[in-house]
């Protein structure tokens, strides 16, 4: 680093040490950052104390069925708990697994989708898109308000305070009178406008990064293997987000416009990016690809049989069942048993299959609308970095389709472990509940991190245009 380059960072800091104004504005941004991280572990807290709640219930709930079999049966209470634990017949819709979506340790600082969607199911035998879809999907709250985390602080703050630093660069010394004197100096005004516009960037960069560690640390364990990637990405894209509104500032500083069309400029930009395109493109993919619930209506109404007492009603539910299942084929032989339990059983399974296509093509225009959307991130980086720090913090929509997808195999564990018992007449046994389902999600760490690191790329080309161009501009001006 020349000795130029040092005296004009000198300068520099001396003038930003005395501007109170701008140390009030960091001051209140680093105040406002540590709020949003405490706002974003308090919600997910709240998350991962209903988490252990329900947790401790089904323990329990289990427990009890595993001590009935060792209870005398003194009372009706505990002949019904025992009859609950070993027939199939009542077990396969009374007892309750849950299918669980840890929050990751850094969901705290992106919320994103994790507070609008069910982080967690209590599963039966019973219909497994009435139980999905019965309760509402998203917390009209929420979706007016949104979320205060660390994520937004970074999208829609720290651009605001890059504006109120960089926006004078050039004509700030044009109209304090000081640019004729910068012009008789052996420096050229270029080289003194990006020495400037490097110290804001280490200033303000340094503060995003400053509260993100605190976030990252006091969110989670940085060193575990689960999260010193995600901490890693988090760190580098906090790095190109600035970096990128900084070349912004660059380019729009270039023109050589006074401070007011400056500011006015970069204000504009900034609703541009944050407000105006989400809007235009909320609008526009709502009417290109509108979410037709109609058809999910029918599926969260029970449904029965027309009439219990007629017996070849059941039979034929149940053999219609069993066509479609064959590793139960051998059991029509036993059809006289617990007619009743067993159709009901079938109709359940019997309607999950009927309304698998509409539930599909719901699934598919949520699918295409996220799809189109993410195709237009090369438009907008702020879009594209919110997108990012969901990714990061696994509270996207791409992860809620992960933690559906597993839980329809979860539900058919459940299904086929019972009906197993149901149709074929067997008694649940004590050594049974060692081996009882249990959830897993499926996860593609694979697929995760390639998309984070193709939406820091998106953001560095755009970066690195704008610069670019700025550069070009300032060069013919011979600034």
């Amino acid at each position: 680093m020349s000795k130029v380059t040092i005296t004009l960072l000198r300068y520099e800091w001396i003038a930003f040490t005395r501007n109170t104004f701008q140390i009030v504005m960091l001051g209140c941004t680093f105040l406002l950052g540590l709020y949003s991280i405490y706002y974003g572990q308090s919600e997910i807290k709240v998350q991962r104390d209903t988490i252990q709640d329900v947790m401790e219930i089904e323990k329990t709930e289990f427990h009890q069925y595993q001590a009935s079999f060792k209870e005398e049966l003194a009372s009706v209470t505990q002949k019904k708990k025992l009859e609950i634990a070993s027939d199939a017949a009542y077990a396969w819709h009374r007892h309750g697994y849950h299918a669980i979506l840890h929050p990751h340790d850094y969901a705290a600082l992106a919320i994103g989708q994790c507070d609008l969607h069910p982080y967690y199911y209590r599963l039966t035998g019973m219909s497994l898109h009435y139980q999905l879809f019965e309760n509402e999907i998203a917390n009209p709250v929420k979706l007016y308000v949104g979320n205060f985390d660390l994520s937004f602080v970074l999208i829609y703050l720290f651009p605001l305070l890059i504006i109120a630093f960089s926006y004078g660069l050039y004509s700030g010394e044009k109209e304090s009178g000081v640019l004729p004197l910068l012009h008789i100096q052996t420096v050229n005004i270029r080289r003194i406008i990006i020495v400037r516009l490097i110290l804001y960037f280490f200033l303000i960069t340094g503060l995003a990064l400053l509260i993100s560690m605190i976030g990252l640390t006091t969110s989670g364990n940085i060193m575990n293997s689960e999260n010193s990637l995600s901490a890693l990405f988090w760190i580098l894209s906090v790095i190109m987000y600035c970096a990128f509104w900084f070349a912004v500032l660059f380019f729009i500083v270039s023109f050589k416009m006074n401070s007011s069309f400056t500011a006015i400029t970069a204000a504009g930009v900034w609703l541009l990016f944050l407000i105006i395109i989400p809007a235009v493109l909320n609008v526009w993919v709502t009417t290109r690809y509108p979410l037709d619930s109609t058809s999910l209506a029918e599926i969260t109404r029970r449904t029965s049989l027309e009439n219990e007492e007629d017996q070849n009603e059941a039979k034929e539910v149940i053999q219609e069942f069993l066509a479609h299942n064959p590793h139960l084929q051998g059991s029509d032989s036993l059809i006289h048993n617990n007619t009743l339990a067993k159709a009901y059983a079938a109709l359940t399974s019997l309607k999950d299959m009927h309304s698998k296509e509409d539930v599909d093509q719901y699934n598919n225009q949520v699918y295409q609308r996220n799809k189109w959307i993410s195709d237009f991130h090369w438009v907008n980086p702020a879009v594209n970095m919110q997108s990012i720090f969901i990714h990061i913090a696994k509270t996207d929509l791409n992860t809620f389709h992960q933690f559906h997808t597993s839980i329809e195999s979860f539900h058919r564990n459940i299904s086929n472990f019972y009906f197993q018992k149901l149709f074929w007449d067997k008694p649940i046994r004590r050594e049974d509940y060692s081996r009882l389902p249990s959830f897993k999600i499926k996860t593609d760490e694979v697929k995760w991190s390639t998309l984070i690191l193709l939406g820091i790329v998106k953001v560095s080309i755009a970066t690195i245009l704008f610069f670019g161009i700025g550069f070009t501009i300032m060069k013919k001006k011979k600034i």
